[in-house]
């Protein structure tokens, strides 16, 4: 569990360290060169190094009891060895932070009948990176920028300049959190302040640059982010660690147990959980919502495409039915059902003609209607 406000305390007891020999070379076996490092460290600390090589952690190693932060050794205490007792002490300022501003994006997985949460991992920011002059590269590049300006001219130097001001991102300002300290205990002897006004652990703000894609770290804090007890062996050192509440050396001030941080941690954690699985059951009642009324839109469209494939089915069956052409006889026996003769039909056909000249217009429509009616007949299948 990761401390973010208070002063918290915890004891390690050197099992197997050699500070008192030097930092001489020496083997890794269990007669080499043991030796042991130890303070806080934040998430981002790189874990295949030492704590106190980057500035993520602030450390205290065997060798000279020397304070180390981002890969350099100062003179602080005195060596330890085997057998010593080392008490760590971090104090850091009280402080109101948002539940609003805490988010976890864990993802459950469940493995092997177990379940295990999937979270955010923070990268080293540049910033913080370039604080150690690994293997003199700041220096070296210093050095051939140097040499570079003398050999242009002032208006070359100038038109570089500008133009690796417009490439070169803005970099950002490192809060630091004011009255913070390390402090470090030799045997319940305190050896002093070791480290001040130690870094931020929050996420450093977007970069400035227009130019940026994208920020170049997670902008959020999940709620774990802050100071860890960090412990480094080297050539078989070993340590053993003590929580509390019991000390084997009680600190001088007034310093709450690490052993303490796990209740107060899922006291934090509750209120959080809460509200994310509430968060989480609206979330899961518009899926379900947004589900359904997909699922009701599919079915309204399979069933009109259904219908549309039956209509076009009978239709195209209608269409494809012979029609039967009635013979002169059918004719003739189906017009003498009403009381006419083809000869007859001519024959009033012609009549009516003549009354249509002399403007009898009401016989003509009688006439005509009674044969369209009998010649359109849907049942009987007569058409003309």
């Amino acid at each position: 569990m990761g401390v973010r406000q208070g002063t918290w305390y915890y004891e390690v007891i050197v099992g197997r360290g050699d500070g008192v020999r030097g930092s001489g070379s020496g083997t890794g076996g269990d007669h080499g060169n043991a030796h042991v490092r130890f303070g806080w460290g934040r998430r981002e600390a790189n874990l295949d190094a030492p704590v106190g090589t980057d500035g993520y952690g602030y450390a205290i190693r065997d060798v000279g009891g020397e304070k180390v932060h981002i890969s350099r050794p100062k003179p602080y205490g005195r060596s330890f060895k085997s057998g010593d007792v080392i008490g760590c002490l971090i104090s850091l300022p009280q402080r109101q932070i948002d539940p609003e501003t805490i988010k976890r994006k864990r993802t459950a997985i469940r493995y092997k009948g177990a379940l295990y949460f999937e979270m955010d991992e923070y990268g080293i920011q540049k910033e913080m990176d370039a604080l150690v002059d690994r293997e003199g590269k700041v220096a070296a590049a210093a050095k051939a920028a140097a040499e570079t300006a003398k050999e242009d001219d002032k208006s070359k130097v100038k038109k570089k300049k500008r133009k690796e001001e417009d490439d070169v991102p803005a970099a950002r300002d490192l809060p630091i959190l004011p009255g913070s300290r390390v402090e470090f205990y030799l045997n319940g002897e305190p050896l002093g302040t070791a480290f001040e006004d130690l870094y931020d652990f929050l996420p450093l703000a977007p970069t400035p640059n227009p130019n940026a894609k994208k920020a170049d770290t997670i902008l959020h804090d999940d709620g774990t982010l802050g100071y860890y007890p960090m412990i480094s062996c080297f050539g078989r050192g070993k340590v053993q660690c003590n929580f509390g509440p019991d000390w084997r050396y009680p600190p001088h001030s007034s310093a709450r147990p690490m052993s303490e941080r796990f209740d107060e941690f899922r006291t934090e954690e509750l209120p959080l959980d809460e509200r994310d699985e509430a968060r989480d059951a609206i979330r899961l009642q518009k899926e379900m919502e947004e589900y359904e009324r997909k699922r009701a839109a599919a079915e309204l469209r399979a069933s009109t495409t259904m219908r549309k494939k039956a209509a076009v089915k009978k239709k195209r069956k209608d269409t494809e039915t012979p029609i039967s052409t009635p013979g002169p006889e059918d004719v003739k026996s189906e017009v003498g059902s009403m009381g006419f003769s083809r000869a007859g039909t001519e024959e009033a056909m012609k009549h009516e003609d003549v009354k249509m000249e002399e403007g009898e217009a009401e016989a003509d429509a009688e006439c005509i209607t009674l044969i369209v009616a009998d010649a359109t007949d849907p049942e009987e299948g007569v058409q003309w």
